[in-house]
Parts: C-alpha cells; structure tokens; sequence
C-alpha cells in the first residue's frame, strides 16, 4: 500500500498510520554518499539517457530493464545502471554484462541518481528502479515530448493507484496520491521511481534516506528549475513491485519543513493526521472534508511535557498551561490542556491550533492544523530541525530567539514567559503570616545544588524555604512547607521581604526568564535573582535586582537594604498585570494563529 498502510476508523473515514521507521541505511567503507557533482552537469547530444537504479540485493532485476530500455530506444541508447544500499540491504554481485554507471554500491536512492548522472544527460532524463515493472512501449511514451519533470501513473501489484506526490498540508509527510488521476494531472513531485526530466530541469538529488521523499524533493527541484509543474502521465502498465524504503531523519523533517510555504494542491478542505513516524516526529496525513471551519472561535492544543495523572499534577508547566488557557478562553478560543501521554490523539484532526508549550518533551506537529512553538525552557534541547517543522516558534530567551533565528534560519519571536494576576497580586500581601518580612524561596530542589539558596544560606538570611526535598539539605529552622497552592505561593511572594529566584545555566544564557519573576513582581514582591542575558532590557524595575557575587547578594538580603515602598511596588505590579499577563500573551498567540490559518488555508 506504499509508505503508509491504512486503516478505517469506526465511523468509516480513512486514516493514515505511520509504519515504524526502519533504521538508517547499511553502510560500509564502500558505501558512499554521492551529493552531486563537480562543476555544470556535461549535457549530451544524445535524444535520451536511461538511468536503471536498483537496490543492492535486486542486481537480478537490472537486464530486464536494461533490455526494455534498448527496445524502447535503440540498442546504442546511452543506458546506465547504478546499485545503492537502503535499509541495510544485502549485497549481490554485479554481472559484468550490464553497463554499470558506476562500480560498487553507493548510499541511497539520491546518491545512485547523482553518481548516475555524473558523466551528463542525453536531452530527456529517465529514470526507472528496479522495484518497477515497465515495458518499452511505456517507457518510449514517459520519454515522449518532455517539457517539465513528469511521472507515469503506477499501480501497486494490488490495484492501487499511485499518481504522484501532493501537499496536502504543509509541514507533513507529503500524501502519496491513491486516485485515479486525470491525464497531467499536477503534482507536487514524482513519488514513484518512473520519472522523465528534460535535460534543463535536471538537478542534483537530495541524499536522503526515504526514497519517497528523495523523489519527491529531486523532482519538485526540478521542475522549480525548469519554472514549471510537476506531472503525471498513463503511459501504459506500470506496477510497482516492491515497497520503497521508510526511514524517517532529521533530514527528511528538513526538507518536508522546506516546503512549509507552498500552497496546498486543493486536495481536501483539511487533512486526518496519522501517528507520528519515530525518531523525528513527521507525520502523514489523508485529506478529509473538515466539518467546520470558523474563522473566530478556533480549537486549540495546548500541548505539555508534564505526565498524565497526580505524578504531573506539580509541575510547573500544568499551572502555566492552566493560566494560558484561561486567558485564551477569555478571548472566545476553546482550548485542551495535553499532556506527554495525549500529544497525539486520535481525534486531534479538529484541532484548529495546536500550541507547543516546550519544556523536556520534543512534540510532533499535527499537519492538521496550525502549529505554534513556544520554548519556555530547556532551549539546549531544542534543535533547528524542530524550529523548522513548526508554522510560527516563540522563544521566552530574547537572547536564545535572535541567535536561533541566525543559525537556523527560521524566524523566533520572542515571548517572555507570564503571570496570572488574578492570582498574583498585592492584594494577597499578609504582615502577620510566617513569611513577612523574610527572605523566601519556593521551588524543589531539583536533585542538585541551587545556587541561590546555598549562597542566601551562607550570608546568614533569614531564610524560609518551601517545596519538596529540603528536609534532608536545609536544617529545620529554614524549612516552610512541602508544598503550597498557588493562592499560598501569591500570598508567600507578597508578604516576604525577598524572594529569591534562579534559573538553569542554558536558560539564564538565552535570556529566559523565570514566570517566578513575574509571579513575584505581580504580586507586588521584591525578587533578588542570579544573572540572566538581556535582563534589563526587557525588565528594568527597582523591585528585580540581581546578584552577582556573595558580597552583592549579602547586601541585597540585609533587613536594613532600602526597596521600594509599598505604594511604589504596587504601581510596579499594576504594570506588570498590563504588559506580562498571560491574556497579553494569548492576544499575542490568537493573532499568531489567525494569521497562520489564513495563510494556510487561502
């Protein structure tokens, strides 16, 4: 059935379901990588030149297609053959007979199209695999008046037809068309190895190891060479044999991402999502007529790294999802919190958005709907492959968004991180509770030492500390409680006299700063914290200060160190609610999306 087997859901519409990517291509010290050529590609004056590729353990294959080649055009045509190895594929033994392009095995499909390319093309290109079954009067008609990248309509030994590959939503495994397709019928790019180029469109192939993407990738180049469309042809019978290889990497995501911006081929108003293909998160998708389409009232997918059940149910991200999607239902969105074990869903083909909140967990876009990125932590683990699969991406580091951006080429916004003033504010302030007038932080101890909590312990501070895991490092007069809600945390932040705050080395280098920071400010608190890149450009406030060294965090932790009053703090808090709230954020996130959606579905 090709690159994905299908299955029916129970009320009858057709899913796609991603086959478990089989590992990389075998290779040996032979086994090389071809990724282009040297210099202009010689052209020839020849009418055509026949590329015969074959798998490595399909050698027995190549005199069937080398004598069609020659019925079809003539026993001088210029014919070549050319073995590569894919997913690990045994190795037969070249019979000297055959006019091997190039000795040994090479690494992939795209490889064996370079290395057969190499010594020039005649003034069509064909090219044909072994897991084809093509007679010469078929091949005599793909070569036929070629005026742009073209390939023949194929079969499956089972009767399915193979017409070609469309994008039907950007960002996903392009969906390997199953209809009948009408004569020219446009494509995306070929999907089938049964394709004619004529000699100007011709580009290198990409050396990828999915062949239906090589494919797919090489002819859409192409015909973006030749200024002109990709198509399909009935020539006559053509039957794919045998299955292409199925693996999935980090540069298969890339090159699917590349085309992010192409327009849909008008397939199907919208697309059902299937798994998602490890290790890299691509998925395929099957058009459906969408039931809905609503250009206000929009579904969304907050997605999360935190676990299902009460193992999560602490995590910092839950409340910051929580408070996101409050804020996004204010504005009229209906919204879905997923956590680790609901990133894919089977029923997440109505979703409108889908918004990854990334923490620990790398998340799969969903082809169905619009895809945001917003990385609030752990930047170190996000690669720019992953920036590219996503519509739009959000960094809450100013610092780690601009040198993203120049590395990977893709556009990172920045978006800080935010606080729910509904819940933080001044108004919770206590002067008689066990936290006024004290030195406090809250926060676990993660397993390993944090930095400002040791130093405030050293400088002598009158320290409360709360959150699990500190009764076997602090001694018992610094300890708080275990655990706080969040109305105990509010009232915690307002009433101390500073609240210490702390981040992960990669996060204070990208100039990601801590939701504790704006929780605390909110709230009307004083926050005394350890360097981050570019603090004081995005929050230049005399209630944040930071320390840089033991004599410095020493004097900010005095009692007798002058803050601000309490008039002051709370006019600081007003304009953190204003311009920090996670309702700022959202309006920002729904315009975003709107934006995303429009493009995506004009």
């Amino acid at each position: 059935m090709g690159l994905f087997r299908r299955k029916r859901r129970a009320d009858g519409a057709v899913v796609d379901v991603g086959q478990e990517a089989r590992g990389a291509s075998g290779t040996s010290t032979d086994d090389v990588r071809v990724t282009g050529w040297d210099g202009d590609l010689p052209s020839l004056d020849t009418p055509v030149t026949v590329l015969v590729t074959t798998r490595s353990d399909r050698h027995a294959e190549v005199p069937r297609l080398v004598a069609a080649a020659r019925d079809a055009f003539g026993a001088d045509v210029d014919v070549r053959a050319v073995s590569y190895v894919a997913d690990a594929s045994p190795r037969d033994g070249s019979d000297p007979a055959q006019p091997w392009g190039r000795r040994g095995h090479v690494d992939g499909l795209g490889s064996a199209i370079n290395a057969g390319l190499a010594a020039g093309v005649g003034r069509t290109l064909v090219l044909v695999d072994t897991s084809v079954e093509v007679g010469p009067e078929a091949l005599r008609a793909l070569a036929h008046d070629v005026d742009r990248p073209t390939q023949a309509a194929v079969r499956t030994a089972d009767g399915v037809h193979r017409a070609g590959a469309r994008l039907v939503r950007p960002g996903a495994l392009p969906w390997s068309d199953d209809r009948a397709a009408p004569p020219d019928d446009v494509v995306l790019g070929a999907d089938q190895p049964v394709v004619s180029i004529p000699q100007g469109a011709v580009v290198p192939a990409p050396c990828l190891p999915d062949e239906r993407t090589t494919l797919t990738a090489w002819t859409a180049d192409a015909a973006a060479a030749a200024r002109t469309t990709v198509r399909t042809r009935a020539v006559g019978p053509v039957v794919r044999t045998v299955e292409p290889g199925r693996t999935v990497d980090a540069a298969v995501v890339d090159v699917v991402a590349s085309w992010r911006d192409r327009p849909a081929d008008g397939a199907g108003s919208g697309v059902v999502a299937g798994l998602p293909l490890p290790p890299w998160g691509a998925r395929p998708v099957s058009p459906v007529v969408r039931s809905r389409v609503r250009a206000d009232r929009l579904s969304w997918s907050v997605k999360i790294a935190a676990p299902a059940g009460p193992e999560g149910d602490g995590w910092g991200d839950v409340h910051f999802a929580a408070e996101l999607a409050a804020a996004l239902e204010r504005l009229g969105q209906d919204v879905r919190v997923d956590r680790r074990d609901a990133h894919v869903r089977d029923d997440d083909g109505d979703d409108d958005v889908t918004l990854v909140v990334r923490g620990l967990d790398r998340v799969p876009p969903n082809p169905a709907s619009v895809n945001l990125l917003w990385v609030i932590s752990h930047p170190d683990d996000v690669t720019d492959t992953e920036l590219r699969t996503f519509d739009r991406a959000f960094a809450a580091g100013p610092t780690w968004a601009a040198e993203a951006s120049a590395r990977s080429g893709v556009p990172v916004e920045p978006l800080l991180q935010a606080t729910d003033p509904s819940v933080f504010h001044p108004g919770t302030r206590s002067a008689t509770g066990a936290d006024a007038g004290r030195v406090v932080f809250v926060g676990s101890t993660r397993g390993t030492e944090r930095p400002i909590v040791t130093g405030a312990v050293s400088v002598g501070a009158d320290l409360r500390v709360h959150g699990p895991g500190w009764a076997a490092v602090l001694p018992p007069s610094l300890l708080g409680e275990p655990a706080l809600s969040r109305a105990e945390v509010a009232a915690a932040y307002a009433s101390a006299r500073v609240v210490l705050n702390d981040h992960w080395p990669d996060m204070a280098a990208g100039g990601f700063v801590s939701n504790r920071v704006f929780d605390v400010l909110a709230a009307g608190g004083v926050v005394v914290t350890d360097p981050v890149a570019g603090l004081e450009d995005v929050l230049d406030v005399p209630t944040l200060a930071v320390a840089r060294s033991r004599d410095g965090l020493a004097a900010l932790l005095d009692p007798a160190h002058p803050w601000p009053s309490a008039g002051e703090r709370a006019e600081i808090a007003a304009r953190i609610a204003a311009n920090h709230s996670f309702d700022a954020r959202a309006g920002l996130l729904l315009d975003a999306a709107r934006a995303e959606r429009a493009r995506l579905l004009r």
